[in-house]
């Protein structure tokens, strides 16, 4: 009976569909320019992922550079500002229909064009709100080519099942006043990383049969320890 039970508990997570953690969209930077460019789509993308797109905000414009996703125009002194002044760089991941993102980490390289002290980013997405209460993670750098980015995501409960289309906002401002030069740089291996996992979306019915057969199950145990 125990047998059983952990045959119907294998079926019944089969039937969710989960597919193996990896790479779900990737962007190398090597050859961008976002004044040539933009969006710019992923270099690759896993299977059952529809699209990956690179792009910029409504409050900055395109640096005319090679080998960097980079904007002019970053000049706010708060994450507020930059908000409401749309200064961010963007990346979007969408699921093929019938499937859900279930995302593990974001891991990119970045820079400004001038150092300055300092210049800071927030990452957001829209499952959390763009909104300072949404930031999934912030750091500042002194320098024009600041560590490699990698933030773990996998305990963030809204980036989890995601059905539609998930954006990431990277905003950017500086310490004090004046304009900045933000951007997503080229280093070895891929540059802007998004990593999770892609599962299926059952149809109502699988569900439905995997708990039946779950009662049924139930039943007959029930009263073969009753005979």
């Amino acid at each position: 009976m125990k047998t059983l039970r952990l045959g119907l508990l294998g079926g019944f997570l089969l039937a969710s569909g989960t597919a193996a953690f990896g790479q779900l969209a990737v962007w190398e930077i090597t050859g961008a320019n976002a004044a040539v460019t933009n969006p710019q789509p992923a270099g690759s993308l896993a299977t059952h992922v529809a699209g990956g797109s690179l792009t910029l905000g409504s409050g900055v414009t395109a640096s005319n550079t090679t080998d960097f996703f980079s904007a002019n125009g970053f000049n706010t002194t708060s994450l507020s500002a930059a908000i409401s002044g749309g200064d961010y760089l963007s990346f979007t991941i969408t699921p093929a229909a019938g499937y859900a993102l279930n995302i593990s980490s974001v891991s990119f390289n970045s820079g400004v064009s001038t150092a300055v002290t300092n210049f800071n980013a927030s990452l957001l997405s829209s499952a959390t709100g763009f909104n300072p209460a949404g930031a999934l993670h912030s750091y500042s750098f002194a320098t024009t080519t600041p560590p490699n980015q990698s933030i773990t995501l996998s305990g963030t409960a809204a980036l989890q099942n995601v059905t539609g289309a998930l954006e990431f906002r990277l905003y950017g401002w500086r310490d004090s006043a004046g304009t900045s030069t933000f951007r997503l740089r080229t280093l070895s291996g891929n540059d802007l990383v998004v990593s999770g996992s892609v599962n299926a979306i059952p149809e109502p019915g699988t569900y439905a049969a995997v708990l039946g057969a779950i009662i049924l199950a139930g039943t007959a145990i029930r009263r073969r320890r009753a005979a």
